[in-house]
């Protein structure tokens, strides 16, 4: 099932359904973006929430949540460091996620404040 998708970046539900496979489009890769045609990330929706509120953090810490879920991991710094893919990918993550939320399988739910 597709969630999202932008002009680099294509979401789709994962063949568990308990996961979701974020992954660079080939065909819309430049020359320039070629060593990035293998990047995939996978994300488990039980993670999901912590990928996404780091998702507007500095490139530093998004690039380390992200370590987490991405294969090949050498490729995250510099998938990081590229401001076109970095700016595309966060929006593609916000759109996954009103996707998700929209087919049930993400629900909201208010912070809950730890007990004084």
């Amino acid at each position: 099932m597709s969630l999202a998708q932008g002009r680099l970046w294509r979401a789709t539900l994962g063949r568990d359904e308990d996961s979701v496979s974020v992954a660079l489009q080939r065909e819309g890769l430049t020359a320039d973006l070629a060593e990035f045609r293998d990047f995939r990330i996978e994300i488990p929706l039980a993670r999901w929430s912590g990928l996404l509120k780091h998702r507007v953090s500095d490139r530093k810490l998004f690039g380390g949540v992200l370590l987490d879920f991405a294969q090949p991991k050498d490729l995250v710094a510099a998938v990081v460091a590229h401001d076109r893919l970095l700016h595309e990918l966060r929006g593609v993550l916000v759109e996954a996620t009103l996707a998700l939320i929209e087919a049930g399988r993400l629900a909201l739910a208010p912070p809950v404040e730890p007990e004084a």
